[in-house]
């Protein structure tokens, strides 16, 4: 279930996406995986830093509190995204969403961590469509390659 914390991002943009990450990562029954699962929204500003502290990027630099964000814990996923919909926010929203569900997805194996963050460069390309208040817009998502790992 995706419950939102939020009172400006598009919501069908972000199941949108949600659903074709992991439809595209061969989930097969999407439904049940997400019963499964608390996702929650929340805006970038709600992000809590000192939680970051300790966590440098790959390149040994802190975590900007000003770029999307998420948290995955077993059947729990915390989002930290822009509020926005504007479509440059979109698509770094886009990027924290499939990353963290790549780590849901491999929550359990020794690729939980190393799979994505070792992997971010293995990705492949999907288009959707989503509804933004008055029609159908077309989007291109990046998704980290980890089906060999699932």
């Amino acid at each position: 279930m995706i419950n939102f914390h939020t009172d400006n991002i598009n919501e069908r943009f972000v199941k949108s996406t949600v659903w074709n990450t992991l439809a595209h990562l061969k989930v097969y029954n999407i439904g049940r995986w997400l019963n499964k699962w608390d996702i929650h929204v929340w805006d970038l500003k709600d992000t809590n830093p000192k939680f970051f502290e300790h966590i440098q990027t790959t390149s040994g630099q802190k975590i900007n509190p000003n770029m999307p964000s998420g948290v995955t814990g077993k059947f729990r996923m915390d989002l930290y995204l822009h509020d926005s919909r504007n479509v440059f926010k979109l698509r770094e929203n886009s990027d924290r969403i499939q990353h963290e569900i790549c780590h849901a997805l491999l929550i359990g194996t020794p690729h939980f961590v190393s799979g994505v963050h070792d992997n971010v460069d293995n990705r492949f390309t999907v288009n959707f469509w989503y509804w933004d208040r008055f029609k159908y817009r077309k989007f291109t998502l990046s998704i980290i390659d980890i089906r060999k790992y699932l």
